[in-house]
Order: C-alpha cells, then structure tokens, then sequence
C-alpha cells in the first residue's frame, strides 16, 4: 500500500513530465492547432502541479521533482522519435503515450492508496479527467 503523500508526489512528477515533454516538442508543430492544443494542456498541467504543490505545503509533506537526468532521457527520446517522419502526427502519438502512461499510473496509484486523502483524490480525478480529454484532442493530429 502507498500514502496519499506518495500520490501527491506521483501527481507533481506526472505533470511535471507532461510540461517538460510539451516544451520539448513544442518547437517542432508544424500545424498552428496543434500548438494550440499543447499550449493548452501545458496550462493545464501547471495548474495540476500548482494545486499539488500548494496541498503538499499546506500539509507538510516534502515534495519530489523529477530529476534533471529524467527530464534530458524524455527530450533526447522525443529528438530522435522526431528525427524522421511526419512531426506533428509523431507529436501527437507521442502526447496519447504519454497521457495513457500518466493515466496508468494515476490509476494504479489510487488502488494501492489506503484511505486516500479527499483531497488528494480531488486532484489524482483532475488529472484524469485531463489526460483523458487530453488524448481526445491528440487523436485529429495522428
């Protein structure tokens, strides 16, 4: 079994992720829609961090970031996914893996959490409901 501390933390790094990946392939859309729709979610993953990051402190709980060589591995992976081919429906595939790992884990993370935090579910079911519609934007790039 897991905490509600340790959703909490799988939540931040989940958006964190989402962020960082966005950054990084941000540069290479080709199609103003699509930059559009990564801005979005962009937005929505930092409001998901900030809420997290403000329940952890109200809390006391000690926050984990993803670690600098985990977010240079997702660039450098998301580079040579993009080295040849069509970018924006490469993007976008990579956006729908991406949420659906998040989702997974979110998931499996709210089923091994005992007695969830009410407000920690609150936030673990936002970021659901955003990796899901998420993948449904992704899905008109493919």
């Amino acid at each position: 079994m897991i905490n509600s501390q340790r959703v909490l933390n799988d939540i931040i790094k989940t958006s964190q992720m989402g962020i960082s990946g966005i950054n990084t392939v941000m540069p290479r859309t080709a199609q103003p829609a699509l930059r559009q729709a990564l801005k979005c979610q962009r937005r929505e993953y930092s409001d998901i961090e900030q809420q997290a990051k403000l329940l952890a402190q109200r809390k006391g709980w000690k926050i984990d970031q993803i670690k600098p060589v985990t977010r240079k591995m997702g660039a450098l992976m998301s580079h040579a996914q993009l080295l040849t081919g069509e970018p924006d429906s490469k993007i976008a595939g990579m956006m729908i893996q991406g949420n659906t790992r998040g989702m997974l884990l979110s998931l499996k993370n709210m089923r091994r959490c005992n007695s969830p935090d009410p407000q920690v579910a609150q936030i673990a079911q936002k970021l659901l409901d955003t990796e899901k519609n998420n993948i449904m934007s992704m899905e008109g790039f493919v």
